[in-house]
Parts: structure tokens; sequence; C-alpha cells
């Protein structure tokens, strides 16, 4: 049975579909894994990637949904029922709107929720509502007899006095966070990508590979 991984917020700018594709990325190169990204986002930040990259067979796969279809729920089950034939792992880049069916379904079906958090007001706001709407929708889920862990990431890490405040998050929504924080470097941005890791896995200092090693053992493995 496949792992699907869903990374979503509430606030744009948080690094959801970078630290993603970052992620999945590791994934690929480290582990004998078969990643699969569903780009559900409609910036469609993932597949935009992988298009430019696609003459590169190293990639792993993505395809991009459309929730503005007809029937998109009925056409998202048979999309994953499918996938999870294929692969071992698979990411769902989920749309930022609380509002909208696509979140409620995105969560629905997954066994982990990934939730990147950045320390200012506006974001943590939009994120305390995010995290309120989970337990009725983990609800539903434990009724058929599953569940999900949700798990918060500080991304964008700095030295500001508003990162004391994440802190009082933990447990909302049941969510847990890393201890593994990510720093708001150039280099995440400028190293996206479906094909190449961000570093070396051989550097242990390394805080991006620190992040990853705790997501391989809560996520994954």
């Amino acid at each position: 049975m496949a792992k699907v991984i869903s990374f979503a917020t509430q606030k744009g700018g948080v690094g959801k579909s970078t630290l993603l594709m970052l992620t999945a990325s590791a994934l690929h190169n480290r582990t004998d894994k078969k990643v699969l990204v569903i780009d559900c986002d409609p910036q469609k930040s993932v597949k935009d990637i992988y298009n430019h990259e696609k003459g590169n067979e190293e990639s792993y796969d993505v395809i991009a949904f459309n929730w503005k279809q007809p029937k998109p729920e009925v056409n998202f089950d048979k999309t994953l029922a499918l996938a999870e034939k294929k692969y071992d792992v698979i990411f769902l880049d989920v749309p930022g709107r609380i509002e909208g069916k696509e979140i409620y379904f995105s969560i629905l079906v997954s066994d982990i929720v990934v939730v990147p958090i950045v320390a200012s007001v506006l974001d943590i706001k939009a994120t305390v509502n995010f995290l309120k709407t989970l337990p009725r929708i983990k609800k539903l889920k434990e009724e058929q007899g599953y569940s999900f862990k949700v798990y918060g990431i500080v991304n964008k890490k700095d030295q500001t006095v508003e990162h004391m405040r994440l802190k009082e998050m933990a447990g909302i929504g049941d969510m847990e966070f890393f201890y593994s924080p990510i720093s708001n470097l150039v280099r995440y941005k400028r190293g996206i990508s479906t094909v190449y890791d961000i570093t070396d896995p051989k550097l242990k200092d390394d805080e991006f590979n620190r992040y990853f090693d705790e997501f391989l053992t809560k996520c994954v493995l």
C-alpha cells in the first residue's frame, strides 16, 4: 500500500511547494521508493519544474490534477487508486483554499499531513485556522477505520521573536512539530528540482539532511 503524504497550508508564501519538491527529490535519490507527486495546486509549481526538466529520465514522476473539471472528487479517487498500484510514496501538493473541496478530499486520503509554518503574525493565524479544521476530517477518516498524522515544519526560520510563539501551536489539530527546522536560505529556492538532490546526504551536519532524516523516520519508514 502506497504512503500518501500531503503538504498543505492555508497561507501562500510559506514555501509549501518548494519544501515538497526538495523532500520528494531527496526521497527519490536516496531510497529505492517509487515517488509520484500529484500537483493539485492551481499555480502548478511542481508540474512547471517537471516540464522544464522532462528531458531528464532521472526525474521522479509528476502529474497535475485539475479540480475545476466535472466531478473532480470522483476523478481524484480514480487517479489516486491507479497511482497506489504503481508507487510507494505519493506526495500531494494541496491547494491553499480552506473553503474548497480540494483540501478536504486531499487530506481525507492522506496518511501524513505536513504543514510548513512561517513565524509571522498573519502566517500563524492562518495556520491555526487551518489546523482547527483537521479534527473534523480526521474523525470522518477514523470512522472508515483509518487516521492520519499531522506534522508541523518550521520553514524559513530566522531569529525573530515570533518563533517563540510557534511552541503555542503544538497540539492544535493534533499537530506535532519536527525537531529539525528549515532556514530561509537562497539555496533552497535555487535548488528545487524533480531530478537532483539539494545536497550531499553524507553531510550529517547539513540542516536539510537533519530534516530529511527526521522526515524519513516519521513519515515513510
